[in-house]
């Protein structure tokens, strides 16, 4: 006699057992086998359900699938997937140049376009982008060092030199001196004013490639960046 039970579909399950045990034709015995120490005889079965429900056993796991599948969500730049997933940098700059998306930011860069800081203060980018939603301050004067990526963004009036000179003092009071800082060939950065400024305060002033839009790569990117920070905080 099957007792009732407060799990009800385990209860069925017995009653139905119950009823095909009484309606049976031959006779039974029940024993108990030690299924996991043997794999012959009955223990087949039981050795073939252990399979199905145990864990599967992965093989190597792939780093280059897992940077492919990262960079689809993430976008990290080559350097950053080759650091993080320990690939190679020729690697991760191939799963860069194949994403559809990264390709929309503009035109591959020369390695000789670019001048990079190796140490901090070495070579900074400097540029002017417009944030027309912040009214008469929407001329926004950037700087970012070369080497460590630290930014440093001023909301101004204007783009002349006399602006330019006040975002450098403010940048200079928080990031310290550059030892190269480099422009665009806007008049601003042109200028005498500007130049003698750079040389007092003992700074080289180089230009980039004139009408090349590549020679300001890694502040436009910085661009990018503020602009994507400031709408995310706008919500």
């Amino acid at each position: 006699v099957v007792r009732q039970m407060k799990k009800n579909t385990l209860y069925v399950l017995l009653l139905q057992l119950s009823h095909l045990l009484g309606q049976r034709q031959h006779p039974y015995f029940i024993t108990h086998i030690r299924s996991h120490q043997f794999s012959q005889g009955l223990a087949i079965g039981n050795n073939a359900a252990d399979w199905l429900v145990s864990v599967a056993q992965l093989g190597a796991v792939n780093l280059f699938e897992q940077a492919c599948l990262s960079h689809d969500f993430f976008h990290q730049s080559a350097k950053m997937l080759a650091k993080q997933f320990s690939i190679s940098v020729g690697d991760a700059r191939r799963i860069v140049q194949s994403c559809p998306a990264c390709q929309k930011v503009g035109f591959g860069l020369g390695l000789g376009v670019n001048p990079r800081g190796l140490k901090a203060l070495q070579v900074w980018q400097m540029d002017v982008t417009h944030i027309p939603e912040f009214g008469r301050l929407k001329y926004v004067h950037v700087s970012i060092n070369t080497f460590s990526h630290t930014m440093w963004a001023t909301a101004q009036t204007g783009e002349t030199a006399k602006h330019a000179i006040k975002h450098i003092h403010v940048a200079i009071s928080v990031l310290g001196i550059a030892q190269e800082l480099k422009t665009d060939n806007g008049p601003a950065y042109t200028s005498k004013t500007f130049a003698w400024f750079c040389h007092m305060w003992g700074v080289r002033r180089i230009t980039g490639i004139l009408h090349s839009s590549t020679g300001q790569a890694i502040v436009e990117r910085a661009h990018g960046i503020l602009k994507s920070l400031l709408k995310k905080q706008k919500g």
